[in-house]
């Protein structure tokens, strides 16, 4: 039999996915608390025994978001079985960029609705940017690009700046308003362009393995 504080912890985890699939399917600023009681089927006044405030859900989904972030960007590419490794950091981004799409398309409203958040989301994007550039000194290392400080320097901050605002820049350049998983593939392959003309041989190898099939045109977006 379940005690009180399994179910409660239960009525908090069914929060916190049901609000990121509503954030991500209608954005943060629309759902009202009403709503988010509703879909987890219970009623306003358990909901704020749980969340007072929409902020601390924010700032709870962010927690476990960054959490992912921190391990995708960590990823060492010149460890382990190098394919799904590369496989796996070329596309992370973009594959966490999905599960937490409202965090890339609402950023301006995140940072107002959870203000605490700004030291944070800066913290998140140094480190990440730590890591990318460790990994691509890594794969100079190990053969795999061929690169000065300086070029691998452009390289972090240019892959940086897609796999960041890739989202931002399929709705204001295409007019894309719901973002499918096409999309994401896209952008994850223009990602890779970033590094082709660097690539060795090997490295060319791997990045073959990460990318796939190439993508056809970007889908035409919903206004």
């Amino acid at each position: 039999m379940a005690t009180t504080a399994g179910r409660r912890s239960g009525t908090r985890q069914r929060i916190l996915e049901t609000c990121r699939e509503l954030f991500n399917r209608r954005g943060t600023a629309d759902i009202t608390t009403a709503e988010i009681a509703a879909a987890v089927g219970i009623n306003e006044g358990n909901l704020y025994y749980h969340f007072k405030r929409k902020e601390q859900i924010l700032e709870t989904l962010f927690a476990a978001f960054a959490a992912e972030l921190r391990e995708v960007a960590a990823a060492d590419l010149a460890e382990g079985e190098a394919e799904t490794r590369a496989a796996r950091y070329f596309r992370g981004w973009f594959g966490l960029m999905w599960e937490w799409r409202f965090f890339y398309r609402d950023a301006m409203v995140v940072r107002r609705l959870a203000p605490g958040l700004q030291a944070e989301l800066e913290r998140l994007a140094d480190e990440g940017q730590a890591d990318l550039r460790r990994a691509l000194r890594s794969m100079a290392a190990n053969g795999l690009i061929v690169a000065d400080d300086d070029e691998l320097e452009r390289m972090m901050v240019n892959a940086w700046i897609v796999a960041t605002y890739w989202i931002d820049y399929l709705r204001m350049r295409h007019g894309v308003g719901d973002i499918t998983r096409r999309h994401l593939d896209w952008g994850a392959w223009q990602l890779m362009g970033i590094f082709e003309p660097y690539l060795t041989a090997e490295g060319r190898r791997l990045l073959a393995a990460a990318g796939g099939v190439r993508p056809g045109p970007v889908p035409e977006g919903q206004a």
